[in-house]
């Protein structure tokens, strides 16, 4: 039997462990204004053959806001608990508190396994037009992929954006049992203090196996943004 999608919203009030909350976030944001948004889907379909996708953070933003990451950048601390243990705790806490009114609305989902894809919706307006998403390559020392900086405001015909796989820099990968959680026997760190970068990909040298490799220079999935209704 496949997975079912699986989708929660977040909500305005959190406790420090919240993972999940009620679906209020854009709709009490937007009380007693004028509609001016729209809702989008988003599908993600995992095209590697080795690499389990982690729970996804997704998020809508304004153009001044801070993208979840950026090539060359160093990972906050919030992407680093993505890239190493798939802990997208700390960008859904930060949603659901949304100091400042900085983010529109907010969606997480399930895990995607290989040729797998979850499909979500997530509301932008004028405010916060663009789009962010980001999870852990499950099966990596400190690999993610995501999307950064969509219009999906502008969006009138769906787009569909194919991703790399990025590392974190925050760890080596050194695909050691221990270190890298898929292999069991724990979760240890071993820092890199880098900074993120393109994925060089499963080695095969040490501890983890080479099938969880995949084409460094190919996406490792399918991101595609469909405008469904305006005026919400």
């Amino acid at each position: 039997m496949g997975i079912h999608t699986n989708i929660t919203r977040i909500g305005t009030l959190v406790a420090a462990t919240l993972l999940c909350a009620t679906p209020t976030l854009a709709q009490d944001a937007m009380a007693g204004q004028k509609p001016t948004g729209k809702i989008v889907k988003i599908t993600v379909r995992n095209l590697t053959t080795g690499q389990p996708f982690s729970p996804s953070y997704f998020e809508s933003r304004g153009k001044s806001g801070a993208p979840l990451f950026k090539l060359g950048d160093k990972a906050s601390d919030a992407l680093v608990a993505v890239a190493e243990g798939g802990n997208i705790g700390n960008f859904s806490v930060a949603a659901a508190m949304n100091k400042g009114a900085a983010i529109g609305d907010a969606a997480l989902a399930i895990h995607i396994l290989p040729g797998q894809e979850r499909s979500f919706v997530i509301h932008v307006d004028k405010d916060h037009p663009l789009v962010d998403g980001v999870w852990m390559l499950g099966n990596t020392n400190d690999g993610f992929s995501g999307v950064s900086g969509v219009d999906a405001y502008a969006l009138t015909a769906p787009v569909t954006i194919s991703p790399r796989g990025y590392d974190a820099g925050s760890e080596k990968n050194n695909e050691k049992k221990g270190y890298l959680g898929a292999l069991g026997g724990g979760n240890e760190r071993d820092p890199e203090n880098g900074v993120i970068a393109y994925h060089a990909g499963i080695r095969g040298d040490a501890d983890a196996p080479k099938s969880w490799n995949w084409d460094v220079n190919k996406p490792v999935a399918e991101v595609t943004i469909t405008p469904l209704r305006a005026g919400f």
